[in-house]
């Protein structure tokens, strides 16, 4: 596909073209803070704060959404029945409910992208496993116009986990900033639909801005600082399940579930119904793995009561349980969790520590002399065979 331009001063006419057909959603920043908002004519969006404090999920993943309406009444009696036949009896009324509006986020970050290919795994039945038709449908509907990170920040490391702050995974469109506006790159034919929809608003790039996009991505690339390496980590996780470490290094957690919240790929949930004489709804919400009652079981037993195995559970699911299920990372990489940590709690530390491969148990007793003696032996020989041919 046909890469193009965009002059920076042809963005807001960019977004006002996709909002005849779509709603557009973007960063924006209020009161200090950036997040993602519809799109208005006249807002200005803010691409140089380089992450929102929340990811874009919350508009494929609502926080909260109602998936069914019932209600109570009674079914009427036949004309003429008798017996059982004429007794009055209640019945429930279900109205199921699916709304996807069609949607553009633009300003996205690749780790952000990778947030929904991870997600798109647990809802969209992969490997035969659960589909999620709400999920599914506003999937669908949503276009992603993603934009390269030109200065990663000192919590990024997408580089660590098989990201890349110029990825093109799960994007529909790559803008890449560079002199006076962006490099744009269609990648799907939803992001070939989106540019040919734009008309003048792109033309055909320079050989210079190419070159000049392909410099950004790479420079980019290079102010990642490495956070750990992945080989190994899930057997390490796995080995390391009974350490005693993950209780020191729970010490500090203080189960306010913020790290998920903010999470680009997080996505438990609670079910409820509220109703109203004989009218309800069911809706689902976000719930966090941190929340003491989120295992809780309908016979009062909880598996992860304690703190320390709610921990543990978190960061094991993202780099043990989910790949071993879905062969594949549940994190991007983002970084979101440790700048938005109220306790400054940091993944990378956790991988670290608990993603290495388990300390073999010190020696004792006549282990330890036998070892001490071979060792002794060795060392012997190595000073006789000095000098020696082999």
């Amino acid at each position: 596909m046909a890469s193009k331009y965009l002059k920076s001063e042809q963005l807001p006419a960019f977004l006002e073209s996709l909002a005849k057909n779509a709603r557009v959603v973007a960063p924006f920043k209020r009161d200090g803070v950036t997040q993602y908002e519809p799109w208005q004519s006249g807002k200005d969006v803010e691409l140089d704060v380089l992450l929102a404090k929340q990811s874009p999920k919350e508009y494929v993943f609502l926080q909260t959404e109602t998936y069914l309406k019932f209600g109570y009444e009674m079914a009427p009696v036949p004309e003429g029945a008798e017996g059982e036949d004429a007794v009055p009896y209640e019945t429930v009324k279900v109205d199921p409910q699916n709304e996807a509006p069609k949607q553009v986020i633009f300003g996205l970050r690749p780790c952000d992208v990778r947030g929904f290919v991870q997600m798109d795994q647990v809802f969209g039945g992969y490997g035969g496993f659960y589909f999620d038709p709400l999920y599914n449908a506003r999937r669908e509907a949503t276009t992603l116009l993603a934009v390269t990170c030109r200065e990663p920040r000192s919590t990024c490391f997408c580089t660590s986990v098989g990201g890349c702050p110029s990825s093109r995974e799960g994007a529909d469109v790559l803008f890449t900033q560079i002199e006076g506006g962006f490099f744009v790159e269609p990648i799907t034919d939803k992001g070939e639909a989106i540019a040919e929809a734009a008309g003048a608003a792109l033309t055909d790039p320079t050989d210079t801005q190419a070159t000049e996009a392909n410099e950004a991505k790479l420079a980019s690339a290079t102010k990642v600082d490495p956070a750990f390496d992945l080989e190994g980590v899930r057997d390490a996780l796995h080995d390391n399940i009974a350490d005693k470490r993950w209780a020191d290094l729970a010490m500090r957690c203080v189960s306010c579930g913020t790290c998920t919240y903010v999470c680009p790929s997080c996505y438990c949930f609670s079910i409820n119904d509220s109703i109203v004489e004989t009218k309800g709804d069911r809706y689902r919400c976000w719930d966090n793995c941190f929340n003491p009652v989120y295992t809780e079981e309908t016979s009062g037993h909880n598996p992860r009561a304690k703190k320390m195995n709610r921990f543990r559970n978190r960061f094991s699911h993202k780099f043990w349980y989910y790949p071993d299920k879905y062969d594949s990372l549940l994190c991007s990489g983002c970084g979101r969790c440790i700048a938005n940590c109220p306790t400054r709690i940091d993944i990378r530390e956790v991988i670290r520590v608990m993603g290495a491969p388990k300390e073999a148990p010190a020696a004792s007793g006549a282990v330890a002399a036998s070892a001490a003696a071979a060792a002794a032996v060795a060392a012997a020989a190595d000073t006789t065979t000095e000098g020696k041919e082999a």
